[in-house]
């Protein structure tokens, strides 16, 4: 029983070893894609909403700007559309309205409220067209380049403005992703230096306790053969390198008491 229990020593060690290895190279490698696939997949949305966000304010900016330059070519009507504010109402409001739901920050929604004021304060110039269209084309003027300019271009400086904070966030949370791409394989460069030092580990284990003993023995072996050397090899602990010394010992005794006789 003792006999075979030390034959299974090495086999368990070396077994022992790859599994500790293994484990810890498969759990840090669960641990990194876990980590990175979340941080992608949060990363990645915030950056979309982002994109949205500037190209909804882009929109915005386009649709009051045709609009500004619309009202500009009326001032030569001596009558006005029907539509006049329905034709950047509606589009400008709707974007406007969902812009909230793709902003990652609070300084956003700030800005935003500033351009929904300001295009309040806009709109409420505009809607002095009809009375200021029976002034005659003199009055139109003065008004257009007076008042509604003034006011549109505060409207159009707040969505610059909000433009430029999404723009900000944009590129901070780019950054964030890209250092938490990095963290992200962390645990597989832990696991890797992990698994480097118990490889180091093990294989100098293996040339300690089993490749330098049985070397040893293969020189004492030839020495006895070859120049009839005493086989004097120790090895301590008991496991099968111990196992197989023994029996070398047990041999070269063998083969004195045959040469004696």
């Amino acid at each position: 029983m003792k006999r075979r229990k030390a034959r299974r020593t090495i086999k368990r060690k070396v077994r022992t070893g790859f599994v500790i290895l293994g484990t810890i190279l498969f759990f840090s490698s669960i641990i990194a894609i876990f980590e990175f696939v979340r941080i992608n997949r949060t990363s990645s949305g915030v950056i979309n909403d982002n994109i949205s966000s500037i190209n909804a304010e882009r929109s915005l900016m386009e649709s009051s700007e045709l609009y500004n330059i619309e009202l500009l070519e009326l001032l030569g009507e001596d009558s006005l559309p029907e539509n006049l504010t329905t034709s950047i109402d509606e589009s400008f409001v709707s974007t406007l309205e969902n812009l909230p739901e793709v902003f990652t920050t609070e300084l956003e929604n700030h800005y935003a409220d500033s351009v929904r004021y300001a295009y309040a304060a806009y709109m409420q110039v505009v809607m002095e067209a009809p009375e200021i269209w029976g002034q005659g084309p003199e009055a139109r003027q003065e008004w257009y380049f007076g008042r509604v300019q003034q006011y549109f271009s505060a409207l159009r400086n707040y969505i610059n403005d909000l433009n430029s904070v999404t723009n900000d966030a944009l590129q901070e949370n780019s950054e964030m992703m890209e250092s938490t791409f990095f963290r992200s394989m962390m645990p597989s460069v832990a696991a890797l230096l992990v698994g480097l030092i118990v490889i180091l580990l093990f294989n100098t284990y293996l040339s300690y306790y089993v490749i330098k003993p049985i070397s040893r023995m293969g020189k004492g072996t030839r020495d006895y053969l070859r120049y009839g050397k005493e086989y004097n090899m120790k090895v301590s602990g008991d496991d099968e390198i111990s196992d197989l010394n023994n029996a070398l010992m047990d041999l070269m005794d063998a083969h004195k008491t045959l040469k004696n006789k």
